[in-house]
């Protein structure tokens, strides 16, 4: 139905909490609706637990959703989505499909895009990168790399690293709307202590034509 001026104007200014939702809506649905982290658990003890909170924390503030306490079941096992929306925090947990090490033969397919704030984190609208997946999987390959403007700028679950042959670990710049990575984090402080050394930038076809690709 439509709404008349005189209505629309009274619906904005007397918008209730949470301030993310509008008059038409009751409930939200895009990429402010949720905030979400995936972690691999075995035998209930979750993998660097500390540091997807902190990301689920920064990307949260990003989006402008409150995240509450969040307290973890028991015995969790297999990949772990931690999601936050309006309803409170929810666990969703399905098997590993791929093993953590493994020679990987990846497509290329065009980045998804949202607005410039939203680009980065990971947010209510990853249906996108769900159906890429899909997609890669159902083409017998095993991941995808995202391009952007004639550059990878991520992956549709890893984040692509590009070593040159004069020892340099490229990643693609922060600015261009990839996922930060906790794995990144946590193997950064070993790439700098073999001696390479990591530069941000754009991850354009010759870069890629010089190097080796580790996702």
């Amino acid at each position: 139905h439509v709404r008349s001026r005189r209505q629309r104007q009274m619906c904005i200014r007397d918008r209730t909490p949470p301030s993310w939702m509008t008059c038409c809506d009751g409930v939200m649905e895009g990429p402010k609706s949720a905030v979400f982290t995936t972690v691999r658990a075995r035998d209930g003890h979750l993998f660097h637990l500390d540091m997807h909170l902190s990301r689920l924390a920064r990307h949260a503030a990003v989006l402008g959703i409150t995240v509450p306490e969040i307290v973890i079941p028991e015995g969790l096992d297999g990949l772990i989505k931690i999601n936050v929306n309006s309803n409170g925090v929810d666990f969703n947990s399905k098997p590993f499909y791929q093993e953590i090490h493994m020679d990987a033969e990846g497509i290329t397919v065009p980045a998804p895009r949202w607005s410039r704030k939203v680009m980065g984190t990971k947010h209510g609208d990853w249906d996108p990168y769900r159906e890429i997946t899909t997609e890669v999987l159902k083409n017998g390959a095993d991941v995808a790399l995202l391009v952007h403007d004639f550059c990878i700028i991520d992956g549709d679950r890893v984040m692509p690293l590009v070593l040159d042959h004069d020892g340099v670990v490229w990643i693609s710049d922060s600015t261009l709307g990839g996922v930060d990575s906790v794995t990144f984090e946590i193997c950064k402080s070993a790439i700098k202590d073999a001696g390479f050394v990591i530069s941000q930038g754009r991850l354009n076809e010759r870069i890629v034509a010089l190097s080796l690709i580790h996702i």
